[in-house]
This record gives C-alpha cells, sequence and structure tokens, in this order.
C-alpha cells in the first residue's frame, strides 16, 4: 500500500511522491495538524490561535496564522502537492482532501469495511480489512506535535477506535482460529492491561480450542490471582463459566436472591430524543460490576433531567435484576429532604422493618451499603440539593449504580458528571411532531422551526408547544411562532395545565442568594448570547469579586453556562433564551429609574472602553473621534486587558457594542450613541466589518434632525469613506463634502483636512487628477495648521499616489521620502506600510521589480503584525502581479486566489474585479483557457456593475482573444 500524503497516526508526515518533506516549524506543522483533524471542515482563526498559543496569544496572532498557511501553501506546492483544498474561508480556513491522502481517513474506510465484512459473516475479508486499517499506525496520534486540548476530542475518539478494532480483530481472529498471532497479542495486552476480563476469556478460550487445555487452565488461575491481587474480587460470571469449562465443573450457585424492588414511576410513553446522552448513559450504567456506578447528572430548568432518567432507568432495568430504587430528594422545596429520612426510605424499600431501621444517620448508611454490597441495584436520586444529601445514599461496594438528577452541579460527589442542556435541532423537531402530531408539521416545516427557535429547544418549552398546537386543530405551527416572536410575551405562550417555563425559572430563582439573584436579573439588560462577567459586573453595579462569585452561583445552578475565556483571557457566560426571558421580566418589574441608571452605566463602560481600545490600536485611523469619555463603569484591570489586546476586544464585543449604540439611541442619548459609534469605526475599518459600521453610523445621524456639530461631520467623513470602499463615489464625494463643509463652519482644522482627503482620493480614482491635486494640496495646508503630523504623513502619500498616476516616478519621489521619514519619526507602521506601497510603485515604473518586490514585502509584513486582512490582500494581489508578470505562477496563483478570498468575505468589489482579471490572464498564461474565461468574465461583469466602463472594455478584450465571443 501507497503511503497517503499525510500522516497523522503517529509523528506528523508529509510525503510526496513517496518520499518525506519537511513543512515549517512547530507552529506551521500544529496548524496544519488542526486542519487535517477536520478535514473539508471549517477552522476559525480562533481555535488555530489556541492551538498555537494555549498560554495566550500575541496581538499579532490573526496575522502570523495567516502567515503559517500562507506558508503551507508555498511548501506544500514547491514539494508538488497540490494546495487547491487549502482554502480562506470568512474568519477561518478549511482543507479539502480526499480520502486517500489522510491515513487518518484511509483507516476509518478500512474499519468501515472490515466491520462491514464481520456483520455480513465474511470473516476473511474482515481480518484483511482490520490488517490493513490497523497496519497504518505508527505510534500515537501526532506524536511529535505538543498536545493541544483543542485536539482531545478527535485524539481520543481515533485512539478509541484504534483500540475498538484491536479487540474487534481479535475476535475475527478467534474465530478463525488463527490461534498463533491471536495468542501472541492476547498476552501482549494482557501485560498492557492485566485487569482486562474480556481479553483472559479470549485467551482462555483460545488455549482451550487450540487444544491447550493445561494452558487454558493456568491463564485462568493467573486471571483469578491478578483480579484478587489488585481488586480483591472473584472473576465475573463469563470469565468464571469458561474457566468452569476448561476446569470441567459446575460453578458454584449464588444464594437465592431477595425478591426485587421494582419503584420507577412510570415512564414518559412520548419520549423522543436525547439518543446521544442515553447511550452515554447506558455505557456509564453497563460498568456497574465489580465496583458501583454512580451518574450525576444537571441541566437547567425545563432540560428534562428527570424524564431523561427515569427513561434510562426503564431501559437500563434488565441489568439490574434486584431491583430499582426511586427516591425524591426535593432539593428545590424550601426544605430539602433530610438523608437520614431518606436512608429509612431506602432501607424499608430493601426490606428492613422500622424497628430494625437504626435511629443515626451513619448507621442507616452502613447497613444500606451492607444490604446493596452483594446485590445489583439501580437507585434514582431525583432533584438533589447537592452533593452532601446525596453522599451518605451511595454504596458502597457491588454491582449497583445509581442515577442522580439536579438542578445544580456537585463536583464534590464521586460521580460521572454529565451535564444536559437543550435538545439537538433534530430532536427537538421529532418531539414537537410527536406531541402535536407529525401530521400538524408536514405542511409548516418553516414555522415548526420558528416555534422550536422560540422555545430554544428547551424539552419543557418544547413539550408546551407541542400541547398547545394538538389541543388548538386551528392553529398552523407558525400561528403559534408569531405569539412566540416577541420576547416580552413568550413565557405568557409556554404554559399548558400544570407544565408552565416560567414556573421552573421562577422555582431555580427563588432559591437564590442575593448578589446571585442580582446578577440573573442583570442578564435581563443584557443582548443575548455571551457576555464577558466584568460586562455583568458593570450592570449589576458591584465590585468585580462579588459578581464573579454570584456567577458561579448561578453557573453552579445551571442558570448559566460558562462558555470558555475570550480574547483577552476573560470568562463569559451564556444564559439560555427563555431564561433570559423571564431575567428581563424580573428587570423590568424595577423602577424606570433604576433601569435607565443600569442602562446607561453599561453605555458609558463600553464607551470608555472602546476609548481604551481605540488609544491602543496598532494603526492609527484617520478619523474624528467623540468628545471625552463619561466615567467607566468598570475597573482598571478590564481596562489594562483592553488596551492590551485592543484589536481582539472589539472583536470578542462587536455585537454588544452594535446592540449598545442602538440601546443609547433608544434612551434619547444621542450624543452617548454617537461617540460610541465613532470609536467603533477605526476598528470596523481595520476588520471590513462594513455592515456593522454603516448600521451604527446611519442609525445615529438618522436621530440627528439637522448635521451641524464636529461629531455629526465625522460621522459623514466615516460614511464617506466606507461608501468609498463600497465603489459608490458619487455618494462618497456628497458625504466628504458635506462633511468638510460642516467642519469648516465650526472651526475644526483637523476634521475639514480629514474630509477633504477623502474627497481628494475620490478624484484620483474617477481620474480627474488635477483636482486630486488641488484637494490633497489643500489636505497638507489643514493638517499643518491643525499640527497633525500622522494627517501630514497622509496627505504626502497621497499626492505622491497623484504624480503615480501620471507616471511621474520623479516627481512622486520627494514627496513619498516625506512621509515616509514622518511615518517612521511617529512610529506609525500602518503609515509607513502604505507609503511602502507606493515606493514599489515607483520602484515599478523605473523596471526594478525586485525592489519593488522587497519594499511590498516589508508592506506585507508590517499588516500582517497588525492584522490589518484588508491591505494585506491589497498588497498579495500586488506582489501576485508582481510574480504573474515575471513568470512564476505557481505563487501568483496561491497569492491572487488568498487575496481574491479575503477581499469576497470584505466585500471590495473592485478589488474583487481586478484580482478575477489578473487570474484570467494567469490561467490563460499556464493553458487553462476554461478557467482563465471564468475569471474574465467575473471581472467583466462586477466592473459592469460598478460601472467601470473602461477597466469592462479591457477586460472584453481579453475574453475576445480568447475567442469566447461578445461578452
Amino acid at each position: 500500500m501507497g503511503e497517503p500524503t499525510f500522516g497523522l497516526l503517529g509523528p506528523l508526515r508529509v510525503w510526496a511522491g513517496g518520499v518525506p518533506i519537511r513543512i515549517g516549524g512547530p507552529k506551521p506543522r500544529a496548524a496544519l495538524a488542526t486542519l487535517l483533524l477536520q478535514p473539508g471542515r471549517f477552522v476559525s482563526v480562533d481555535v488555530l490561535t489556541e492551538v498555537l498559543w494555549p498560554g495566550g496569544a500575541p496581538p499579532s496572532a490573526v496575522a502570523n496564522v495567516r502567515t503559517y498557511v500562507r506558508n503551507l501553501r508555498r511548501a506544500l506546492s514547491a514539494a508538488g502537492i497540490s494546495a487547491a483544498g487549502l482554502r480562506t474561508e470568512p474568519s477561518g480556513y478549511a482543507f479539502d482532501v480526499g480520502p486517500d491522502d489522510v491515513d487518518m481517513l484511509l483507516f476509518e474506510r478500512h474499519l468501515d469495511r472490515a466491520r462491514a465484512a464481520r456483520d455480513r459473516g465474511d470473516d476473511v475479508a474482515a481480518l484483511h480489512d482490520y490488517e490493513t486499517a490497523l497496519g497504518l499506525w505508527r505510534g500515537g496520534v501526532l506524536q511529535d506535535v505538543p498536545a493541544s486540548v483543542v485536539w482531545d476530542p478527535g485524539v481520543t475518539r481515533l485512539e478509541e477506535l484504534r483500540a475498538t478494532a484491536v479487540d474487534e480483530c481479535l475476535g475475527v481472529r478467534l474465530r478463525l482460529r488463527d490461534y498463533a498471532l491471536l495468542l501472541a497479542e492476547l498476552r501482549s495486552r494482557l501485560t498492557e492491561d492485566p485487569l482486562r476480563e474480556d481479553l483472559w476469556r479470549m485467551l482462555v478460550r483460545a488455549l482451550h480450542d487450540s487444544g491447550r487445555t493445561t494452558e487454558a487452565r493456568s491463564a485462568y488461575a493467573e486471571a483469578e490471582r491478578v483480579l484478587a491481587a489488585e481488586l480483591g474480587t472473584e472473576p465475573s460470571r463469563p470469565l468464571r463459566a469458561v474457566g468452569e469449562e476448561v476446569n470441567g465443573y459446575a460453578g458454584r450457585r449464588r444464594a437465592v436472591a431477595v425478591t426485587p424492588v421494582y419503584q420507577l414511576p412510570m415512564d414518559v410513553p412520548d419520549f423522543t430524543g436525547r439518543t446521544a446522552e442515553i447511550a452515554a448513559l447506558e455505557k456509564l450504567l453497563s460498568a456497574a460490576d465489580r465496583q458501583p456506578v454512580v451518574v450525576a447528572m444537571s441541566g437547567p430548568p425545563g432540560s428534562g433531567k428527570s424524564a431523561l432518567t427515569v427513561h434510562v432507568a426503564h431501559r437500563a432495568r434488565a441489568a439490574f435484576p434486584d431491583g430499582q430504587l426511586f427516591v425524591d430528594l426535593g432539593g428545590l422545596n424550601d426544605r430539602p429532604r433530610d438523608p437520614a429520612d431518606v436512608l429509612a426510605e431506602m432501607l424499608r424499600g430493601l426490606g428492613v422493618v422500622d424497628s430494625t431501621v437504626p435511629a443515626e444517620r451513619s448507621e442507616r448508611a452502613a447497613l444500606l451499603r451492607s444490604r446493596l454490597a452483594q446485590r445489583r441495584f439501580l437507585i434514582v436520586l431525583d432533584d438533589a440539593a447537592d452533593g452532601a444529601q446525596v453522599r451518605p445514599l451511595l454504596p458502597g461496594t457491588g454491582g449497583s449504580a445509581v442515577l442522580v438528577s439536579s438542578r445544580r452541579r456537585m463536583p464534590d460527589l464521586p460521580a460521572h458528571h454529565f451535564s444536559l442542556g437543550e435538545l439537538k435541532q433534530e430532536e427537538a423537531r421529532a418531539l414537537l411532531g410527536t406531541v402535536a402530531g407529525p401530521d400538524r408539521l408536514v405542511t409548516d416545516a418553516a414555522g415548526a422551526d420558528r416555534v422550536l427557535a422560540g422555545c430554544g429547544s428547551l424539552p419543557l418549552a418544547v413539550r408546551i408547544a407541542g400541547s398547545r398546537l394538538a389541543s388548538r386543530r386551528s392553529w398552523t405551527a407558525a400561528t403559534l411562532a408569531d405569539l412566540l416572536q416577541d420576547e416580552r410575551g413568550r413565557l405568557d405562550q409556554l404554559q399548558a395545565g400544570e407544565l408552565e417555563v416560567r414556573a421552573s425559572a421562577e422555582l431555580s430563582y427563588r432559591h437564590l442568594p442575593e448578589a446571585a439573584a442580582t446578577a440573573f436579573r442583570a442578564f435581563g439588560r443584557l443582548p443575548a448570547g455571551a457576555v464577558g462577567g466584568w460586562l455583568v459586573a458593570v450592570a449589576m453595579g458591584g465590585a468585580a469579586d462579588d459578581a464573579a462569585e454570584a456567577l458561579a452561583t448561578l453557573a453552579d445552578r445551571h442558570l448559566i453556562e460558562a462558555v470558555g475565556t475570550d480574547a483577552l483571557g476573560l470568562p463569559r457566560y451564556r444564559m439560555h433564551d427563555l431564561l433570559r426571558c423571564y431575567a428581563r421580566e424580573l428587570a423590568d418589574a424595577d423602577t424606570f429609574t433604576v433601569r435607565r441608571r443600569q442602562q446607561l452605566r453599561i453605555v458609558d463602560a463600553l464607551t470608555a472602553l472602546a476609548r481604551a481600545a481605540n488609544g491602543a490600536m496598532p494603526t492609527r485611523f484617520l478619523g474624528v473621534f467623540g468628545a471625552a469619555a463619561h466615567p467607566a463603569g468598570a475597573g482598571t484591570e478590564i481596562t489594562r486587558a483592553v488596551r492590551a489586546a485592543p484589536v481582539e476586544w472589539f472583536e470578542t464585543e462587536r455585537r454588544i457594542l452594535v446592540a449598545t449604540v442602538e440601546s443609547a439611541l433608544r434612551l434619547g442619548r444621542v450624543t452617548q450613541a454617537a461617540d460610541l459609534a465613532l470609536e467603533l469605526a477605526s476598528f470596523f475599518d481595520l476588520r471590513g466589518y462594513y455592515g456593522d459600521w454603516l448600521r451604527t453610523h446611519q442609525l445615529v445621524l438618522d436621530a440627528i434632525p439637522a448635521p451641524s456639530d464636529a461629531r455629526a461631520a465625522a460621522l459623514l467623513r466615516n460614511i464617506g469613506q466606507l461608501h468609498l470602499y463600497r465603489d459608490r463615489y458619487a455618494d462618497a464625494l456628497d458625504s466628504f463634502v458635506w462633511a468638510r463643509a460642516i467642519f469648516g463652519a465650526v472651526g475644526h482644522p483637523a476634521g475639514e483636512a480629514v474630509a477633504a482627503a477623502g474627497e481628494g482620493s475620490v478624484h484620483r480614482i474617477l481620474g480627474d487628477l488635477d483636482a486630486a491635486l488641488a484637494t490633497f494640496t489643500d489636505t497638507l495646508s489643514g493638517f499643518r495648521e491643525a499640527g497633525d503630523r500622522h494627517g501630514e504623513a497622509v496627505a504626502r502619500n497621497a499626492i505622491a499616489s497623484v504624480w503615480l498616476e501620471r507616471k511621474n516616478p520623479r516627481a512622486a519621489a520627494s514627496w513619498l521620502d516625506g512621509a515616509l521619514e514622518l511615518a517612521r519619526d511617529l512610529g506609525d507602521r500602518h503609515r509607513e506600510a502604505q507609503v511602502r506601497r507606493r515606493i514599489a510603485v515607483l520602484h515599478d515604473l523605473r523596471g526594478e521589480p525586485d525592489l519593488a518586490r522587497a519594499e511590498l514585502e516589508r508592506a506585507l509584513d508590517i499588516f500582517c503584525d497588525l492584522a490589518d486582512t484588508h491591505c494585506a490582500a491589497y498588497v498579495q494581489e500586488s506582489i501576485g502581479e508582481l510574480c504573474l508578470r515575471r513568470g512564476n505562477a505557481g505563487e501568483a496563483s496561491a497569492l491572487l486566489a488568498d487575496a481574491l478570498a479575503v477581499q469576497r468575505q470584505l466585500g471590495d468589489r473592485r478589488a474583487e474585479a481586478s484580482l478575477a482579471c489578473l487570474l484570467g490572464e494567469l490561467h490563460r498564461a499556464t493553458g487553462r483557457v476554461q478557467t482563465a474565461r471564468h475569471y474574465f468574465h467575473r471581472s467583466l461583469s462586477t466592473w459592469r456593475r460598478l460601472e467601470a466602463h473602461d477597466r469592462a472594455e479591457v477586460v472584453h478584450a481579453k475574453l475576445r482573444a480568447l475567442h469566447s465571443g461578445p461578452g
């Protein structure tokens, strides 16, 4: 069998033509491993960052990831391995590889074949495929790459598949009587894991069946000795049966069993879903043999913990022949049940008469453990208050199992902990159909999905919704979905008979300590989705330490969910939508003054933090910001964290920041909304979030009756820049001219210069170079008057761009020298990179391609370090064009394709059109005519939509040259 291209089952390996090749250093290798562990699936930049920098990512992490992926493409292409499958996606990457290209995929395919052959009785074919699958393993998964918690689930799955495959292969060998290899492998496995009774059973059976009865008896005796020494137990019933057979005597009979006890309540007759959870619970329960198994299941109100516990207990009854006990511990009552009383009830269930039940709790617990030691009971403890209530009720030895359900986590309990959440979408839909009647959903699938969204796929809510549909035959699913649309009335719709989501949530809320109850209500003031713990502290108006303790309480009781940490290493939490509806009801019950104070506290804190982030941004935004911040309302710890990683903070909180602009407007605080919107523009510009940029600015502008102050002018200037990026030149020019006029009227020379810079850019792009030069000259004067040296560098670079458009490198050179000197003196690396892009054009005009490439590489390194994907894509386009002109098609293709993916994601249609044309030229030059035609058509249609007729005609001519007929 030839080597697959990529190997994960052992040290990370890459083969090309049967020869191993080296791929970069540790971080590029880790990035490649992460992509290959999820072949063809999207892997976010955040996930790659966590893999590469588990202790905390540097500010340049996103840029470094892009560099590593770019270098991977180059290395693969240089080795003759197609890198076409390494796709750039919005905010991440995916690597499409064939099933024969990765040993992991080959292993799984051969394992599937082996199992299929085994199931149809073809053990010879099965053995061949098992051996082929296992032969792909060269060691532990990715054993020479530093481990990552991100990989743990995938690596664990593969290792478990391998172990299972080995066991299955042994079983096939036993049926085929392939004793020589089988016995050797069994001896080897038992050396590693001498407590595996199934392996001892196979060994004894194989020795006996191969005529080596004396060795079989010896092996069984060895198994007895090992189990007695290590576990203090005798072999289990299946192993004893084999031992009795080879020793030629009947096994000892067990004592007569006590009459079984069956206390389980009735199973839910229409129980639906939870397939994965049921399988996991049954697997855990099946392990009860020589030692008890305890499973503690916790989850939020309405998640169906009790129903699932009882359902699984019914399914597992046969495995516990001595019976099942059921106790309601009353954890959510005002006074949960005393463990001593529960012990007395359980002992009576086991046949102990009242007169012999000990008085002391400890003695009752000891008697319970004694009664369970030699029996197999399934015990269900429902609605536990905490671990202290449960611990005395647990068996100490024997083969019993315990299922505990609770609304709170019990980490102090010696148990397998199992968290229950909302239903999977398909299971929630099945439950809705089961309760409402499947015919109700057939003709209104979209309405059913909307109902499930309104229920948040919470089992209690879905069951109530189904019941309401079942009792109202005239309703469609869409009717109920419309009623659930309004969050403020949603809980009123989710009640049917004794079932009520609000009551379920209220039961948990009323048992909360005061600080935790305050934190719970604070979620009603915050947007849906994950929020930072620090923001909850702001909404609470309390100290961060108090908020952290309150949040821990809410998480412990499953009223919120901890969803990890953000890019700053700060914890984040999410509340289920229905619980948040209840939290909003509680928050709305506060007085208007209290509600307004809480909301303004959030607005002020986020505005101050956004300003702190802007002060530490890696790039200097060419815009005008708002007035001084209001009091922050957030502690210095979060402020320091924001300043240390401003881009990451903006990225993490983008959704909440946009929602807060809208919140400030609803409060009638237009000025504060404007200040926050202006602080967000620099980040939106850096990351290309044009939709958020336009939404925040336009909403605020619409709330200003007559724009006439510097804030309004700044908003107009920013919107003009956004129109410019989107090739809406007339709108951009109108915005810049209007902003410039307002800035001039209020005596704001720096703002006037910023607006003039945008106006000049429109003139230059439209080809009016005289107007552009005049406007940029005015811009330079304005920045000089305002004492803005950063602005001077911008203006000098802009003036140079006009001379470069006129193909006059001599006239541009002095302006570029001045701009570069200013940028470097100021430490403005972003501006330095922009100037170097222009210097590259100058060298190109002079016929100095090597110098041009060097300047572009310097600019690209800077943009990547600053994580400016938009500008980096432009530079990649320029380098790709240079490579194309010099005949380096492979490198040009990788650069241009990557840049096109970025520009498509950012919505820069002008850049898309230019890149598509370059890719058309590249494929034409390499003889791929059909692909070239595709790219030329794409470029042509985009230029036509932009009404760039001259550029469209150039591309059209290229198409005609390909003999494709008229466009």
